[in-house]
């Protein structure tokens, strides 16, 4: 019995990614091919549609990157509440690695809907191993497919409560010292964990001032495990206390960083 119960085990870990693959070509199957979609830019790899939580039409020019969308979209709405995601109209895979994300904030997108399209790279979204988990711990560090993820929704999060204007009047206005900036900074953690203490949280926080470093501050606030005590007087800890104070940041947090107790029960790794 045990010889057998082995063998079962490993023959399920064996055709485990083909019995994945087979049940994404079928989701894949029902999704209509989308006339409109079919101009879109070579660089799309895969566009998707989006109406709420699902993909409502598609243009596939690669299969594989067809499938890491329903992966990443999978992971996003187990992430993010539908209010935090209402207008996002149009969820591309695309080609290349720099940027790993795209969202356009004018909302410019291929379906003719009012609202936002947002892309993430091939490549990003090929590093997280667990993919197909969409109720996986949060990983917060720079570089992998979670914090490419919350990043480019978190410019949607941010436009759409005003939080950018109101983070550059608390700490970019003209009365506000502003830390120098590097253009090459090395000192920030090799694994792309973000810093909470210093000025900024990350390079790229450091090095792109206006938008970008108040997302990379939110994506902080969201994933890490801890945040900075209120006896922390750092710059870096104020502003990422700094979405304590918005209207339901806390609750956001808390939300996504609960993904794993949403799994359903067969799902469970703890």
């Amino acid at each position: 019995m045990q010889f057998a119960v082995r063998h079962l085990v490993l023959a399920v870990l064996f055709v485990g990614p083909a019995l994945a693959l087979t049940v994404g070509s079928s989701r894949l199957e029902r999704i209509p091919d989308d006339a409109k979609l079919a101009e879109v830019d070579a660089k799309y790899l895969a566009a998707f549609e989006v109406v709420d939580d699902a993909f409502v039409g598609k243009h596939v020019r690669d299969a594989r990157s067809a499938a890491l969308g329903l992966q990443c979209w999978d992971r996003i709405t187990a992430l993010f509440p539908l209010s935090y995601r209402k207008l996002l109209v149009q969820f591309n895979i695309m080609s290349g690695s720099d940027p790993a994300g795209v969202f356009d904030g004018g909302g410019t997108n291929d379906v003719g809907r009012r609202g936002y399209r947002l892309s993430i790279a091939k490549s990003c979204a090929e590093k997280e191993r667990d993919l197909a988990n969409p109720y996986r711990a949060v990983t917060p560090r720079r570089g992998t497919t979670d914090w490419t993820l919350v990043h480019e929704i978190g410019h949607y999060v941010c436009l759409r409560g005003n939080v950018i204007e109101l983070f550059s009047q608390s700490f970019d206005g003209d009365m506000v010292p502003q830390p120098k900036r590097r253009e090459k900074p090395d000192d920030y953690p090799e694994d792309g964990s973000p810093r909470l203490d210093g000025n900024f949280v990350t390079s790229y926080a450091e090095r792109t001032p206006g938008d970008e470093e108040v997302v990379e501050t939110f994506t902080t606030y969201v994933l890490v495990d801890e945040l900075p005590g209120p006896g922390d007087a750092s710059l870096v800890a104020r502003k990422i206390r700094f979405f304590d104070t918005i209207p339901g940041m806390p609750e956001l947090r808390q939300h996504i960083r609960a993904v794993e107790d949403r799994a359903p029960r067969d799902r469970r790794t703890r």
